[in-house]
Parts: structure tokens; C-alpha cells; sequence
């Protein structure tokens, strides 16, 4: 659990390139900024009202100068959350520098004003609940700490300066006060921290449970490739997207021979192995192909059913997809299956064509492998069809053994 902590925590303060992370946090920080002008303008309302009663004072030109400071500063972080930053720092940073501003201006207004402790004290506890749902306990602590040291430091300037104006007893109830309810506010954000720790392991505990699923969801158990209705839904994909860019693409048949002998012969535990085995060999020479035209998309293989495959080649026409299947049928048939056993492998090849059904395709390219079978078997054929034309019925398809 400690590791597991460290590791969330060294993500959660170095991990700045995280980009969706950086997005949600700036998004974060545009909606809290109308909340800090709702903050200072609270707070000085509160000033006003209680200078008006009599309860504190300040002078005319303390307010102009510190109102002016505090419109600007507001104005200026307003700009520049709406800025699209590209330091990955920005958005924390931004956060980091609103606290510590809304600090600053807070003791300047202890310095400058008489009889207004209660109403600091408000502002900094403020200030720093903000710094709580934005900023590291590391960061946290340091505005602790930088509030803490201003206030005890106006209280030591003032009481130096005016001694007879300054109360010490009251200034110093207020300073253990802060003190105090800073401490609370600590642990309540290390509280909140540890929560937002466990919640980020729940998270990636739930991610990796969907992955998991989505895998059983769309993988052949024994294979280990894709099964029948994943392909066919990525073969649907790719034929939308090439009727909108208008580049084609290829699919390979698969078909092992005299499969069924094999079952009969070494049993059906060999057969899945020798299944299993061909898949991943299949799988691999498309991944590492370099005969094919070179595409952003990557190849797709899965099972069809039984021992037939089907493998989808994006932007690849029907000689490149020729010289592919012909490749793998060399490997396959020169390879030896567990060290003992061999076997061969036959392949139609279809070019998809604007304005053709998944079904014609497929039905192509099932021509084409029942041809390979009629010539002798271990063979590739290719369809290449003539001008297609819309029948509107759906051919059927051959199952071959």
C-alpha cells in the first residue's frame, strides 16, 4: 500500500505532460476564477461595511492602493487562465500564484487597517480552503506556513510601531486562532489527499477490469486474435472509411488444409495448439510486413470460424495483398508446427471496390480461396472483379473443411 501510495503520489506531482489531466485542471481553474472575484469582493464589501461601523479603520489612500492592486491582479489571472498555456506547469502554478497573491493582499490589509483581526483571519481561512481542493499538501503547507509568518509579522511590526493603538491579547488569540484552524485545514486536505489517492487506484482498478472485459468481449479465447465479430465490425469500419476517402483496401482468407485430418489424426488438443500457433505466426509477419504499402492503420487478423482467418489490410490494393499472402503461405508452409507437425495453408484475396457489400467482398474473396482449394490447395488466388454492379440480394457464403 505504501509503494502503491509513493507511485500515485510521484505521478500526481511530476507527471505534468498528462494531457487530459492538464485540461480538466485548467477547466478547473476557469471556473474557480469568478469564484475568487466573488472572494475579494465579499471581503472588501465586509471591510466596508465594518469601517462604516466603526469596528475598524483604514485610511483613504490604503484602500485606493490596495483595491487598485487587487482589481489588477484579478484582471491579469482572468487573462491568463483563458490563455491556452503550453507549460505543462501553468495551470498548478496559476493556482499556486492566486493563493499566495490573495495572501499578500490579506496581510497588507492587516498592516494598513486597525481593529480588522477577525475579518483577516476570515481571508486567510478562505485562501487557504481554496489552496486545498487545487495544490499539493506539499503546497498547502508552505501557504501555511507564508500565512502564519505574515500575520505574526504584522502583529510584531504593529505592535512595535503602535504600541498604544495594538491590543496584544486580542492580536494574539487571533494568531493562535490561525494557528489553530490552519493545522485543521492540513489535515483535512492530507484526509482529502489520501482520498483522492484511493480514488485514483479505484479508477485505474475499474479501467483495467473494462480492458479486461472489452478484450474477453472481442477476443477468440483459444487464439488469442480477434474474434468473428470483432473483425467483421472493423471490416464494416474500414470499408465507411474507404467510401469516404476513397482508397481501398485488401483482405486475406485463410484456410487450413486437410484441417480436419489433423484433428482425426493427432487429436483436437494438437489441432488447437497448431490453431493457436498459426494465429500468433500470422500475426506476427503482419505487424512486420514491409512489402505492403506503408499505412497509419494497422493491420487487423482474426479468427473466422473453425480454421479459417481473416486478415484486413488497409490502403493496400490487390498486389500488394497478393504479395502478402503469398509471403505468409511460403512461411507457413516451409514452418514446423510443435517441431513435428505440417501443415499448409490456402488464401483468396479480395481488393475492395467502391460501391461493393461487406457480403460481395467476402463472397469474393471465398471464390478466390475455393479456387486455391480446386488448384491443388497451399496456393493464393486473387478476385479482381469486373465493373460491380448493385443486385440488391446478398450472396451466400461457402464454408470450406
Amino acid at each position: 500500500m505504501l509503494q502503491r501510495e509513493k507511485i500515485i503520489l510521484s505521478d500526481h506531482d511530476n507527471n505534468d505532460t498528462d494531457q487530459p489531466a492538464h485540461r480538466d485542471a485548467r477547466l478547473s481553474i476557469n471556473r474557480e476564477t469568478p469564484a475568487l472575484v466573488w472572494f475579494y469582493g465579499l471581503w472588501v464589501g465586509l471591510a466596508t461595511l465594518s469601517g462604516w461601523l466603526g469596528h475598524s479603520s483604514i485610511t483613504i489612500a490604503a484602500s485606493v492602493f490596495l483595491l487598485s492592486g487587487i482589481v489588477c491582479t484579478n484582471v491579469f489571472f482572468m487573462a491568463f487562465s483563458r490563455m491556452d498555456g503550453h507549460h505543462p506547469l501553468t495551470v498548478r502554478m496559476l493556482a499556486f500564484y492566486q493563493a499566495i497573491l490573495g495572501i499578500a493582499w490579506t496581510t497588507a490589509y492587516f498592516f494598513f487597517s486597525d481593529g480588522a483581526g477577525a475579518l483577516v483571519l476570515g481571508m486567510y481561512m478562505t485562501v487557504l480552503m481554496f489552496a486545498v481542493f487545487h495544490l499539493s499538501t506539499k503546497r498547502l503547507l508552505m501557504l501555511t506556513g507564508a500565512a502564519i509568518a505574515s500575520h505574526a509579522l504584522m502583529i510584531l511590526i504593529k505592535t512595535l510601531s503602535t504600541p498604544t493603538i495594538v491590543s496584544p491579547v486580542d492580536d494574539g488569540i487571533g494568531f493562535l486562532v490561525l494557528i489553530a484552524v490552519s493545522a485543521w485545514i492540513y489535515v483535512y486536505a492530507r484526509k482529502l489527499h489520501d482520498l483522492r489517492i484511493e480514488l485514483q487506484y479505484r479508477n485505474e482498478e475499474l479501467q483495467n477490469v473494462v480492458e479486461r472485459i472489452t478484450r474477453i468481449a472481442e477476443e477468440d479465447h483459444l487464439t488469442k486474435s480477434f474474434n468473428r465479430r470483432r473483425i467483421m465490425e472493423m471490416l464494416a469500419r474500414e470499408k465507411a472509411g474507404s467510401d469516404r476517402s476513397g482508397e481501398s483496401f485488401s483482405i486475406l482468407l485463410f484456410d487450413l488444409d486437410h484441417f480436419k485430418t489433423v484433428n482425426d489424426r493427432f487429436g483436437h488438443l494438437v489441432g488447437d495448439q497448431i490453431l493457436t500457433d498459426f494465429a500468433a505466426r500470422v500475426k506476427k509477419e503482419l505487424r512486420g510486413m514491409d512489402t505492403v504499402k506503408t499505412t497509419e492503420h494497422s493491420r487487423t487478423f482474426g479468427r473466422y470460424g473453425g480454421e479459417e482467418f481473416l486478415a484486413i489490410l488497409p490502403s493496400t490494393d490487390a498486389d500488394g495483398a497478393e504479395y502478402c499472402a503469398e509471403r505468409i503461405r511460403a512461411i507457413i508452409a516451409g514452418h514446423e508446427f510443435r517441431d513435428r507437425y505440417n501443415i499448409t495453408v490456402s488464401v483468396g484475396v479480395a481488393e475492395y471496390k467502391l460501391g461493393e457489400t461487406v457480403p460481395q467482398l467476402l463472397s469474393r474473396a471465398d471464390e478466390a480461396l475455393y479456387q486455391a482449394k480446386r488448384d491443388g490447395r497451399n496456393r493464393v488466388r486473387c478476385s479482381r472483379p469486373p465493373q460491380l454492379r448493385d443486385t440488391g440480394t446478398h450472396p451466400t457464403l461457402r464454408i470450406l473443411k
